[in-house]
């Protein structure tokens, strides 16, 4: 699986709309190695899905990304910008997991990685994964807790083939540990639901944990398997 990036700044050129204020630029948030999977009430558990960590700006009717080292995320991945027709409203920044998928639908680390070296480069077929509403409109959402931030996620983005929102369990690390290592995954991350959203830090509020002891999966898991995860909270 491939690592998750520092937090530098993430650059893309961002063009105000006219008679509003430009979104603002953020920078990604870093999460902390944990030791094992566990259940806790107060915590969020989802995949740890093998992509590379973006931030989704949607203004003006179309999506952009922005990525570390890719300074045109637009011309690697031009097909995502109509993808922001899926969602309820515009001017919102997601935090989001890029993958690129195979013919078959299941992420392909080699295929991102030649995506993201060669903007030339067009095989595979890149989808998303949001897991986070950061700002809506003219407001900044970093201050709620990330239970309500999600709340208004799953609100704002209608799921497609392409983009869909990050499903998980609450409470239950154990049990997700076990379904994700059925479909060949081998971390997962938890999330404290009452934390705000700090950029551009090594958030103690955020985890990744390794799935320890579980067989070698025979095939990558296909995307479309996580609709089958309850979208909570």
């Amino acid at each position: 699986m491939a690592s998750r990036p520092g937090a530098e700044q993430l650059a893309l050129a961002i063009e105000p709309a006219a008679n509003t204020t430009a979104l603002p630029r953020l920078r990604p948030r870093r999460p902390i190695s944990g030791d094992a999977p566990f259940d806790d009430e107060d915590w969020f558990f989802e995949p740890w899905w093998p992509g590379a960590p973006a931030l989704v700006y949607v203004e003006d009717g179309r999506l952009r990304l922005a990525i570390e080292h890719l300074a045109d995320a637009g011309t690697s991945f031009a097909e995502l910008g109509p993808l922001a027709g899926q969602f309820a409203s515009d001017r919102l920044i997601l935090e989001a997991t890029l993958l690129v998928l195979d013919d078959e639908g299941r992420p392909d680390g080699e295929l991102l990685r030649e995506r993201l070296a060669y903007p030339e480069v067009r095989d595979g077929t890149p989808a998303l994964v949001c897991s986070d509403l950061l700002h809506r409109g003219e407001s900044s959402l970093l201050a709620l807790p990330f239970a309500e931030r999600r709340v208004r996620l799953a609100s704002e983005l209608r799921d497609g083939d392409q983009c869909v929102v990050s499903r998980g369990l609450r409470g239950e690390g154990t049990t997700l540990a076990e379904a994700v290592a059925a479909m060949g995954l081998t971390e997962i991350g938890a999330k404290l639901l009452a934390a705000r959203y700090r950029p551009g830090t090594a958030d103690e509020a955020w985890l990744r944990l390794p799935v320890h002891e579980t067989p070698a999966a025979q095939t990558r898991p296909l995307l479309a398997l996580l609709q089958r995860l309850p979208l909570e909270p």
